[in-house]
C-alpha cells in the first residue's frame, strides 16, 4: 500500500482516538463526507495535509484552494473563512508549528535563516514523498500510545525539517522567528480579537502595538493580506454568523452587538462575506455553527 492509500485508511480509523487527545497539542485529524457551506474558523501556526478532497480559505480578498496531495503552512494566528467544496470524503491531518523547535532548527542550520517570505501568512504547496511519508509514521504511533511518547519527538522534529527545507521553507521561518512584521500582526491582531466589537481608531490600536499607523498598517496587510479594520470586520462578522446559530430570528440584535450601528451595512457587509443574507444564512446553516463557541461563551486559550 502507497502513501497516500495508507493515510486515507488511517486517517478516518484515528479520527475517534485523536479526538479522545492521543495526539499532539494543538494538533489534528479531519473527516468529512460532505461539502458544507463557509464557517469560521480561528487557525494558529500549523500545517494541514490534504489527502481526499478539497477545502477553500478565504483571508480578506484571497483565496487558498488545498486539495488530495497538497499541503497548506499557516504561520500565525489568523481568523478565516473556510469551506469544504468536495468531500469523497474529505481527509486532513494538521500538525501544530512549534516556534521553539524551528528557533531551534534554524541555529543548527544557518543557512536557512535569511530565506524571507513575501506574501501573507498562509501557503500552499505540493506534498511530496518525504513529508507525507513522516506525518504517516506519526500518525501510525497515535494507536501505540508508549511508543508514541518515546517517537513522536523524532517525527515532529523531522516534519518541521522538511517544512523548513521545502517550498514554504521562508513562511515556516516566520513562526520560529522574531521577524518584525509578524510580531507586529500577530500583537495587533490579539487585541482586535479582543476588542471586535469596539470602534477601534488606528492611532490607539498603533500606540497599543508600539508602532506608527503607517508602519502598523504595512506590516499587518503584509501579513494578514488586510488593513487592521478589514480583519476587525472578519472578526465582527465570524461572531455574528456564530451568534445567529442560536437567535436566528434577532438580526438587528446580533448586529449590534458586534458593533454594528446600521442594520442595512450589518446585512450588506455580511451577505458580501458569506453569499446570503444573515436572516436567511442563520435558517440554512444553524445546524453547522451551533457547536461553536462564540467569543461572549469562552475565551481562547493562549
Amino acid at each position: 500500500m502507497d502513501v497516500t492509500a495508507e493515510l486515507r485508511e488511517l486517517i478516518p480509523r484515528l479520527h475517534g482516538t485523536v479526538a479522545r487527545g492521543s495526539w499532539l497539542p494543538g494538533s489534528l485529524v479531519s473527516v468529512a463526507t460532505t461539502a458544507a457551506e463557509p464557517y469560521c474558523s480561528h487557525v494558529e501556526p500549523m500545517v494541514a495535509v490534504v489527502v481526499a478532497g478539497e477545502k477553500r480559505m478565504a483571508l480578506a480578498g484571497h483565496e487558498f484552494r488545498y486539495g488530495a496531495g497538497e499541503f497548506l503552512v499557516f504561520s500565525l494566528e489568523l481568523a478565516v473563512t473556510a469551506r469544504i467544496t468536495r468531500a469523497d470524503p474529505f481527509l486532513a491531518a494538521g500538525v501544530r508549528l512549534r516556534p521553539e523547535l524551528i528557533a531551534e532548527l534554524l541555529l543548527e542550520a544557518p543557512e536557512l535563516a535569511g530565506r524571507d517570505f513575501a506574501g501573507p501568512g498562509a501557503g500552499v504547496a505540493t506534498a511530496d514523498n518525504e513529508l507525507l511519508g513522516a506525518i504517516l509514521r506519526l500518525l501510525r504511533l497515535v494507536e501505540r500510545p508508549r511508543d508514541f511518547a518515546i517517537l513522536s519527538p523524532g517525527l515532529e522534529r523531522e516534519i518541521h525539517w522538511l517544512l523548513l527545507t521545502g517550498p514554504l521553507g521562508g513562511l515556516v521561518r516566520q513562526v520560529g522567528r522574531a521577524d518584525e512584521r509578524f510580531t507586529i500582526a500577530r500583537r495587533a491582531a490579539r487585541w482586535l480579537e479582543n476588542h471586535y466589537d469596539r470602534a477601534v481608531r488606528a492611532d490607539d490600536l498603533a500606540r497599543h502595538v508600539g508602532v506608527s499607523v503607517a508602519t502598523l498598517n504595512r506590516h499587518f496587510r503584509a501579513a494578514t493580506t488586510m488593513s487592521p479594520v478589514q480583519y476587525q470586520k472578519q472578526l465582527r462578522l465570524q461572531e455574528a454568523r456564530i451568534r445567529l446559530a442560536a437567535a436566528p430570528g434577532d438580526v438587528a440584535g446580533v448586529g449590534h452587538a458586534v458593533g454594528y450601528e446600521s442594520l442595512s451595512q450589518f446585512s450588506r457587509e455580511y451577505r458580501r462575506l458569506f453569499g446570503v443574507p444573515p436572516s436567511e444564512d442563520a435558517r440554512r446553516t444553524q445546524p453547522a455553527v451551533t457547536g461553536r463557541t462564540s467569543r461572549a461563551g469562552a475565551a481562547r486559550p493562549r
